[in-house]
């Protein structure tokens, strides 16, 4: 079946796949193989019957971990090692990992984490305790200070595994078993969140590591410590950080005691209008929600855990903003600005599944479902539960968006949602049944919860099924899985009878292909009786009709069909129950149950006893599904002609790999081998003889060419099942043809390439050998029987010449040997094979179809181990076939380089192929013997004798183990010779390489070489390669099954490929860093020299084997890696004269990641010295190279990887996590011993790590600084330079000096490099002056000397204190720049500066930083300023258009940190230089000289008083005419000036620039627009940086604003608008003294974030009464847009547009509801498109924004009252689409009362005059009876009837009674049309008479007949997919009035 996996992960059912695996993270987690069932259900009957009273005690975690390891060693067939033993091993791994850590020998830490985990992953039990000292162990390793970000990568994922916290898991360790603190977790988190502009590293993503620890240990964090989390992170959340605190905040927060901090999220949620916002709120909600499901008995006890409230935890006006927040997740009427989250859907899930309980009285099922929110008069729930309500509600009011023919954006949103609705549901109820479950009865899911669940997913996810998008179908096909398993009574029958149709009567492809892909997802409910009775009785005729399925020219549906096959098949035995023999069903039926445990065999009076225990029913069922399998006869024989057919249709094999076809035609073959596999191996024995007898027929009858690969496949499957009947029936017959073709000359025609085209007289031979291959790959012992017809055929086939011939030759060998010396289970049947073999099992296996088993040791597995006979036999194939082949070999290398012909190298490769092949299949033969004589490759440095790993190998099954044995020592001397003949042969392909060079093909012999090399230096008992694919087939399989998370029954093949992954997972481990022979070393050496190869496609093949040996092999990369830089050397040496094919292939290996990191731990400077030596060598391909390891280089040279802080600085906490630890654990005995060798071993390193740091500084700075180097070079060099500077060690002058001097390099890139290396040293100067400590240093913890702690015991007078003029050397005043606290609540300490002194600096930089200091300020003169200047002034390659520059941040950046470190000492040259530029004309000149101006600024912020005041002085003097001189394309250099400058600075720093600003005067009545605009801008920015700093100017400013909103320029009054919206902000800012006093606010009667706070209310009020006015004294087109109330509403409409796109959007309604009624009016406005199109705009984008919930009624109301008494038809058309967005978006939160108003006016609506107002209110009068009035249907449908029937048209003549008329009439028609509308997928019982009385009217005038074609049309449509079931509800009246309506013909007829 191995293949399945390959097909399903390259086309469409890798879609199904993803789609059912709602748990595919589990292959990350090899704990999560244990399942076994739950401890408590007593179902799992293990003990022996002596045991059982005992076995009612709780089982302590002890024994629960043995008794999952007996299920896993039992089921191997060989012996384990025992706890005992592996106790002894963990004990020495620990203190080892001790040992390592204590001495910081992170490097050793490393290698025995990975031992660590070898020994985890082999299921031995690990101790609580110690599994708890150890996860505290490896939390305090991550904040160990200048731990390389790798390292705690690692540590990381190690923690999170121990840890093991992963949701629909069992916790590894329970809550009071571990406590972690969370301070030191954020202490190292802070600075990676908000880094340092200078220090940021962009390829960094340790805080994304650092937050899932956080994620994963945050219910180990002490509750107590929660209002500690919530003052750390609350006073860090303004409007700004919100979306970066909130993630943090919720990944911190301990689930336990959540009712400190929920409430505070829903206010949060209320307040800001942000998509990252609320699913950051949703995610931690959905955790609540199934945490805390069992309410106050949950885990967490009566305090910790959140009670049940109105629903679930949720009270019902939190619940309200959840199901308003569900209902706008399916639809994308949302500004596009917001992004969606991918896991919504499932948080969304989550929390309604989990809220739901009986806590409401029960709807009466009679009762159409009500939509409105529920009141007094609500009358029950659906089955009593409110969630369920809500959920259905929700369903019925989006159901129709799930029809395949309404497929849009929202569809794959609506159909997530489903399916996780569905996965979580059946998560939830199936947990609920466990013994363990703690949820209260009381509040447990019920059956009727279950059903109507099921009840209410059911038509969107039958729906969905067909819809035309894969990623949806796949979707509807996951969630059909739980619910048919939940209520298949429910499901099945419609399913069935949509599969029938789409089957039968093919009407369009993809619903063919739909419909085999939905029952490969209910094949369970299909088999297993137990689960649906009826499902049986359909498999049989299913499989019949998806047989057509198969067709090679739709590649799509055969898969799906394969598929469904597989899965319907694999756990079915398909036989006859009616043939002779059989017992008739009456009385002898066994009744045996899916889940039964015993399997003894059956006897008659058992069956008579199950007999009597059938129902009627039952035995009903029993006859036919026995009568159905009388069909699978019939079906297997189709199936496989079917296969036939399709394999003729096959195009020819060829192409380099010898596949048939493309990529599509090789997935649908692999589909099918996996059906055949299936189908093969669950066959019956007559059934089999039947296939057999067939596929021998087709095989000995045909020989097609572009089958050979297919058939061999065929016959692959049954060989699979049953070797001994396939050998028997194919070997005598494929000898004799063989033997016979071999005489008469085929494959004679020497070749060898695999992409020769075979030729047709050699098809016979190949037809035969695929069969041959085949059918001898899985006999095991039965290859015994046939041993010298075997080997009759190898020496045969020895004859064989063609590459194709050859090749399938060595493949057989491989096969022959792999049978016979694996260990892999032999059959893979759904009952045991006792059972299998059992008669009555033959007569009665369909009661045994699909069955599960919980216990492991209830599975009997048939393992093959290699017997003596067959070891013996494969010892005859080597010293028969392969080592006379070997010799003949050695023979053939002694041939003189020039007498080697195409027949040498045809001999040469052959026969090279056979031996490789054997050693290939023989990986398992023998355990290899101890190995000693390997160089072993130790570096003094790092090797450390008591720490060197030393690996206990796991048990596994080879063939042969004990040296002493004779056959033993044959094959290890089989193998010796092979490997010697590798290297002989090496040699002599080497020998001559000129002669190579002329030959065309004789790069072939060595790349046969190379692969004997891979097979001998790698095929070893398991490869990774095998190992990852079988493990990530057992998860697939898993997935595919699996039906919830902790389901503990599956199918007897699922244990037995977890028995398998066990066993792969030992034999890896055993191949596992393998030691290295001489032999070894010197064929790795070999492998060196072939990588460097002339010839591309031999080098590539030879690097890649390297690369995998150095990997496996111990410190293979120490004994091989060094020979490539010296060859690389050596070339380089050579100058022009150099190879560059050898240059090339040393590069490449040189290239390799793991490569790169060796080199870059031990030997940098020789890595890179030898790269940058590569600039003689011209070729691009090799300077593209050489690049791309630069790159990877400098990326790899982090600062941690570099410093020696995390070796010696002492961390107490590890320390005493180290100590508990031990008081666990058993140290081994010379610990002190080991521990003194790391600490002296240690000091070398360091030492030696200082000085490989040194040289590698001194050889990049020579080659950057020779005469010789290259330009791209030197860049090269200065990367990897900027990279290799650390924080630990000051920079030296040299370096400095090649930064300065390259800043004014010709080459932009070297220009960048240089500004960035010169600015980190400069911070690590100013880093390392301003630290106390190292901790400090890394941490990023330094002090400032000016800075100050400010603490904010009274709020008001912290603010009133930085209003306080700045006065230098003043210590009273605190200046404080960043505004990071104060919009929620204060700290209690905030960080400012004292004013620096004023006439001295206040810095001393350190000594050691001096020399580098001095050597900047030499080299830094006038002419270097002003190249410097005229740099920065060339026009750049990238500007944001060609009207405007963007001004550069690392421009500003750079001069910062010169004049922040150097204060005023280079201030002349550049203000003398720039003096001048400033106003110039040249845009970038003036660029260049705001940059520098600042960067100056920015770095003055600590200058002396005297220094400062100088500074502002010359800009002051210069601010006037700098300001005049902006132009258009200038502004926003000044506009990003402004905020640069005043960003995150305290005003009073920039007081004269603040100041220049406030003085403007701005005259809105001015002649230049662009003037005002200036000045607006400028204030604009002054206040948008300096925020809620403007607080006092905000009034004044609003003032302004609103005095001149009437402007006559529009971009004057754009402006004003984003300005009023700005400044409304910056005065928003609850302001609590704590973070206690915010949560106290938080109440639900409460304004606790202050959002309903309209402090310019009057300002609007004024505008709004002088509307009417105004609107009368508007001028008439064109000269409207001057008119006031144009102008004025205008900018009021683009400030509410602008705060509604903005975070803060719902503060915008309390503005906005007494502006509604006007907006209405501006929206009739003809005559001003503009004034139209934005009130239109503001409408919509209202109505997708969540109100607060008081606002929801009021709303509502308006548009009601706009739409009633609006005078104006065109305001009623613009309101009602409107209304109706508004009333779906808060359908679940509107009152009855609400909704009636609805319905009432859009009945009034419906007779308007205006014929477009009436279709309108018509339309949404659809949706919403669709949504939520249903019940109202019959009550309208009777009125629209009766006003039809009443109205008559009088003649024409009476215009006025025939208009009215006419508008009566057809507002009837109308209401009967919105009825039809209303179910436009489905026809309802009253549908047929509303058609009928349309009909009547169908020809009246129009409008009339006009809508009734329009809603004809409309039905035919929606209705012609499900025609052939919607007609019968139709009589032939009813039939004849559609046709009327339709075309006036039956169209459905």
């Amino acid at each position: 079946m191995n293949a399945l996996f390959d097909a399903i992960l390259q086309n469409v059912t890798e879609q199904l796949s993803q789609g059912v695996s709602v748990f595919g993270d589990m292959a990350d987690d090899m704990d999560e193989l244990d399942f076994e069932l739950e401890l408590e259900d007593d179902s799992l009957d293990v003990l022996e019957p002596s045991d059982k009273a005992s076995a009612k005690r709780e089982e302590t975690d002890e024994e629960r971990q043995l008794r999952v390891l007996d299920g896993y060693i039992t089921s191997l067939p060989y012996p384990c090692e025992s706890v005992e033993e592996m106790k002894r091993e963990l004990d020495n791994i620990i203190g080892k990992l001790f040992i390592a850590v204590e001495s910081r020998q992170w490097n050793h830490v490393l290698v025995w984490d990975r031992i660590f985990l070898s020994w985890i992953s082999l299921k031995y039990p690990l101790p609580r305790s110690l599994r708890a000292s150890l996860a505290r162990v490896y939390y305090e390793l991550i904040f160990v200070p200048a731990m390389d970000p790798s390292f705690v990568q690692v540590f990381a994922s190690t923690l999170r595994l121990l840890i093991g916290n992963k949701p629909g898991s069992r916790r590894k360790l329970e809550l009071h078993e571990l406590t972690l603190p969370w301070e030191p977790l954020w202490e190292v988190m802070e600075p990676e969140v908000w880094h340092r502009k200078r220090a940021i590293v962009s390829s960094r993503n340790l805080q994304n590591v650092l937050l899932r620890v956080a994620e994963a240990c945050s219910d180990y964090f002490p509750p107590s410590e929660i209002p500690k989390i919530l003052d750390t992170f609350l006073p860090r959340f303004t409007q700004e950080t919100a979306t970066t605190v909130l993630p943090l905040l919720t990944a911190f927060l301990p689930v336990s005691h959540a009712h400190l901090y929920m409430p505070f999220m829903f206010k949060i949620w209320e307040a800001f209008h942000s998509y990252k916002i609320e699913d950051s709120i949703l995610t931690a909600l959905g955790a609540l929600a199934v945490v805390h499901v069992a309410g106050k008995a949950g885990e967490f006890g009566p305090e910790g855990s959140l009670p049940w409230k109105d629903v679930g935890i949720f009270s019902d006006s939190e619940w309200a903003i959840i199901m308003r927040s569900c209902l706008a997740s399916m639809n994308r009427a949302r500004p596009s600005a917001f992004k969606r989250s991918s896991n919504r859907y499932a948080h969304l899930a989550q929390i309604i599944v989990y809220s739901m309980s009986v806590d409401g009285p029960v709807r009466d099922p009679s009762q159409e479902s009500t939509m409105s929110k529920e009141n007094s008069g609500q009358k029950g729930y659906l089955a009593g539960s409110k969630a369920l309500d809500s959920l259905d509600r929700l369903i019925t009011s989006v159901e129709t968006f799930f029809h395949p023919s309404n497929y849009g954006a929202w569809t794959f949103a609506l159909t997530a949602f489903v399916q996780r609705l569905a996965t979580e549901f059946s998560t939830r109820w199936h947990d609920e049944q466990l013994p363990s479950c703690r949820t209260p009865v009381a509040q447990r899911l019920t059956p009727a919860i279950k059903r109507s669940v099921v009840e209410v997913l059911r038509t969107p996810v039958l729906l969905a099924m067909f819809s035309k998008d894969a990623l949806t179908t796949t979707w509807a096909q996951s969630a059909l899985k739980p619910l048919a398993l939940m209520e298949p009574d429910l499901i099945m029958p419609q399913l069935l009878e949509r599969a029938y149709g789409g089957l039968e009567s093919i009407n369009e492809t993809h619903r063919t292909t739909a419909a085999i892909g939905a029952l490969s997802a209910v094949t369970t409910p299909l088999t297993v009786r137990s689960i649906w009775l009826n499902g049986q009785r359909n498999l049989v005729p299913l499989l019949e009709l998806c047989l057509p399925g198969i067709d090679i020219n739709d590649a799509v549906k055969t898969v799906h069909t394969t598929v469904f096959i597989l899965t319907a098949l694999q756990h079915v035995k398909i036989g006859d129950l009616n043939m002779e023999g059989s017992v008739t069903l009456g009385h002898d039926a066994p009744g045996e149950d899916v889940k039964m445990n015993l399997e003894g065999s059956e006897t008659p009076l058992s069956d008579r006893e199950k007999k009597k225990a059938m129902s009627e029913e039952e035995l009903e069922e029993d006859i036919v599904v026995r009568q159905s399998t009388a069909g699978f006869a019939d079906w297997v024989v189709s199936f496989f002609r079917r296969i036939f057919a399709l394999y003729e249709n096959l195009p020819e094999e060829g192409g380099k790999s010898g596949k048939t076809g493309g990529k599509t035609e090789e997935t649908v073959l692999k589909s099918i081998n996996s059906a055949l596999d299936v189908v093969c191996a669950n066959l019956s024995d007559s059934l089999f003889r039947l296939v057999l007898n067939l596929t021998y027929d087709y095989c000995t009858t045909n020989a097609r060419s572009n089958v050979v690969r297919s058939i061999g496949n065929l016959v692959n499957s049954m060989a699979r099942t049953r070797p001994k009947e396939t050998i028997a029936k194919f070997l005598p017959f494929c000898k004799r043809q063989i033997e016979i073709e071999i005489a008469a000359g085929a494959s004679s025609v020497r070749t060898t390439s695999n992409t020769a085209t075979p030729l047709p007289s050699d098809t016979t031979l190949h037809w035969n050998l695929a069969i041959i291959r085949a059918a001898l790959g899985y006999g095991g012992r039965e290859l015994l029987r046939h041993k010298d017809e075997i080997l009759d055929v190898m020496n045969t086939l020895r004859k064989a010449k063609n590459e194709r011939g050859y090749s399938s030759f060595g493949r057989m060998v491989n096969r022959i040997l792999a049978t016979l010396t694996g260990t892999y289970p032999m059959e893979n049947r759904l009952v045991n094979p006792r059972q299998w073999n059992d008669p009555y099992f033959e007569r009665s296996h369909h009661q045994s179809w699909g069955k599960q088993f919980n216990n492991p040791k209830d599975i009997e597995i048939v393992w093959h181990q290699a017997s003596d006979g067959e070891i013996d036999f494969a010892l005859e194939i080597f010293g028969q076939i392969v080592n006379p082949t070997l010799d003949s070999l050695n023979d053939l290398v002694r041939v003189p380089p020039e007498d080697r012909d195409a027949v040498w190298r045809n001999d040469f490769c052959r026969m090279v192929y056979l031996v490789r092949s054997a050693w290939s299949g023989a990986a398992s033969l023998f355990q290899e013997p101890e190995k000693t004589d390997g160089s072993p490759c130790l570096d003094p440095e790092h090797y450390i004798p008591g720490l060197n790993p030393t690996y206990v190998r796991p048990k596994t099954g080879f063939a042969l183990t004990t040296p002493q044995d004779p056959r033993y020592a044959k094959a290890v001397a089989y193998r010796q010779q092979f490997g010697q003949f590798l290297h002989t042969a090496f040699v002599a392909l080497t020998q001559d390489t000129s002669l190579d060079r002329d030959s065309a093909d004789a790069v072939d012999a060595s790349i046969q070489l190379v692969r004997a090399l891979d097979v001998y230096l790698l095929e070893y008992g398991i490869s990774q390669e095998a190992f990852a694919t079988q493990r990530r087939h057992f998860t697939i399989t898993l997935d595919m099954i699996k039906a919830y998370p902790r389901q503990r029954s599956f199918p007897r093949s699922v244990w037995i490929k977890r028995a398998v992954l066990y066993h792969y997972t030992r034999m890896f481990q055993h191949v596992s860093w393998r030691e290295r022979s001489a032999l070894d070393d010197q064929l790795m050496f070999d492998l060196v020299e072939l990588s460097l190869s002339p010839y591309t496609r031999l080098r590539k093949h030879a690097q890649g084997v390297l690369l995998t040996a150095t990997a496996l092999y111990r410190r293979a990369r120490q004994l091989a890696l060094p020979r490539v830089i010296e060859a690389l050397e050596l070339e380089i040496e050579k100058g022009k004269t150099a190879d560059p094919d050898r240059q090339k292939g040393a590069l490449h290996v040189l290239s390799d990641k793991n490569s790169a990191a060796f080199f870059c731990s031990i030997q940098p400077e020789t890595y890179i010295s030898a790269i940058l030596r590569c600039q003689s060598q011209e070729k691009p391909s090799i300077q593209k190279l050489v690049g791309s390891i630069v790159q990877q280089f400098a990326a790899s040279l982090t600062e941690e990887s570099l410093a020696s802080t995390s070796f010696t600085l002492p961390i107490s906490p590890l320390s005493s996590a180290l100590a508990a630890a031990r008081q666990v654990s058993f140290p081994p005995p010379d610990e002190q011993k080991i521990l003194k060798e790391a600490r002296d071993t240690l000091n070398l390193h360091l030492e030696r790590r200082s000085q490989r740091q040194q040289s590698l500084l001194k050889s990049l700075e020579n080659t950057a600084t020779s005469p010789n180097t290259h330009w791209r070079y030197k860049e090269y060099a200065t990367r990897c330079i900027l990279s290799a500077l650390c924080r630990d060690e000051a920079t030296t002058p040299p370096i400095v000096s090649l930064f300065v001097q390259n800043v004014n390099s010709e080459h932009p890139s070297m220009r960048s490099y240089a500004n960035r290396g010169l600015a980190k040293a400069l911070l690590h100067t100013k880093m390392r002056t301003f630290s106390k400590d190292r901790r400090q240093l890394w941490l990023r913890q330094w002090t400032n000397p000016l800075s100050v702690n400010v603490n904010v015991d009274d709020p008001e007078v912290h603010l009133r204190g930085l209003e306080e003029p700045l006065v230098f050397g003043r210590s009273d005043i605190v200046l404080v720049d960043k505004q990071q606290h104060g919009f929620l609540t204060w700290a209690k300490s905030i960080k400012g500066y004292r004013p620096p002194p004023r006439s001295s600096s206040p810095f001393v930089w350190e000594a050691a930083s001096q020399p580098c200091l001095a050597a900047i300020k030499d080299a830094i003169t006038k002419g270097w300023v002003d190249q410097f200047v005229t740099h920065l002034s060339q026009e750049s390659s990238k500007a944001l258009s060609a009207s405007q520059v963007d001004i550069r941040l690392e421009n500003i950046l750079f001069v910062k940190a010169l004049f922040k470190m150097f204060e005023a000492t280079f201030l002349g040259p550049f203000l003398e230089r720039i003096d001048g530029l400033l106003l110039e004309d040249n845009k970038y000149a003036q660029r260049a000289s705001i940059e520098i101006l600042t960067g100056i600024l920015r770095g003055s912020k600590h200058w002396s008083g005297d220094e400062q005041e100088k500074l502002w002085q010359w800009v002051s003097a210069r601010l006037p005419r700098l300001f005049d001189h902006i132009k258009p394309d200038t502004i926003l250099m000044w506009d990003t000036f402004l905020g640069v400058q005043l960003g995150d600075r305290d005003p009073r720093r920039n007081q004269p620039l603040v100041d220049f600003i406030n003085s403007q005067q701005i005259d809105f009545s001015g002649d230049s627009a662009f003037a005002i605009s200036k000045r607006l801008a400028t204030v604009g920015m002054m206040t948008d940086a300096l925020g809620s700093r403007t607080e006092s100017q905000i009034p004044r400013l609003m003032t302004m604003y609103f005095d001149n909103i009437q402007t006559p320029y529009a971009e004057i009054r754009a402006q004003i608008a984003a300005s009023i919206g700005t400044l409304i902000g910056a005065e928003w800012h609850p302001r609590y003294r704590t973070a206690s006093d915010v949560l106290l606010a938080c109440t639900p009667e409460n304004d606790a974030l202050q959002l309903r706070k309209t402090k310019y209310m009057p300002q609007v009020q004024h505008y709004i009464d002088n509307f009417e006015l105004w609107r009368s004294e508007r001028l008439p087109p064109p000269r409207v847009s001057q008119s006031t109330y144009d102008r004025v509403g205008l900018t009021l409409l683009q400030w509410i547009w602008g705060t509604a796109h903005s975070v803060q959007a719902p503060s915008i309604f309390p503005y906005v509801m007494p502006l509604l009624p006007e907006i209405f009016k501006m929206a009739e406005l003809n005559d001003s498109s503009e004034l139209q199109l934005y009130s239109g705009a503001v409408l919509n984008v209202l109505s997708s924004i969540a109100p607060p919930q008081e606002f929801v009624e009021g709303i509502i109301d308006k548009l009601i009252d706009a739409v009633k008494t609006s005078p104006s038809w065109r305001i009623r058309l613009s309101v009602l689409p409107v209304l109706q967005v508004f009333y779906f978006r808060n359908l679940l939160n509107l009152s009855e009362g609400s909704v009636d108003q609805v319905m009432s006016v859009l009945l009034q609506c419906i007779r308007d005059e205006n014929v477009e107002v009436r279709e309108t209110a018509a339309k949404t009068l659809s949706g919403v009876i669709r949504c939520s009035q249903r019940q109202c249907i019959l009550p309208l449908k009777n009125r629209f009837a009766t006003l039809a029937r009443r109205t008559k048209l009088p003649r024409r003549g009476d215009k006025e009674a025939f208009t009215i008329a006419i508008r009566t009439l057809h507002s009837a028609v109308l209401g009967l049309c919105a009825l039809l509308d209303a179910y436009p997928y489905s026809v309802e019982p009253w549908a047929p008479e509303i058609i009928e009385i349309l009909a009547r009217y169908s020809s009246d005038p129009a409008p009339i007949s006009t809508s009734i074609r329009k809603c004809a049309a409309s039905f035919k449509q929606t209705h012609q997919d499900t025609w052939a079931t919607d007609q019968l509800v139709f009589n032939e009246d009813q039939m004849q009035a559609l046709a009327t309506i339709v075309s006036g013909t039956s169209y459905y007829a």
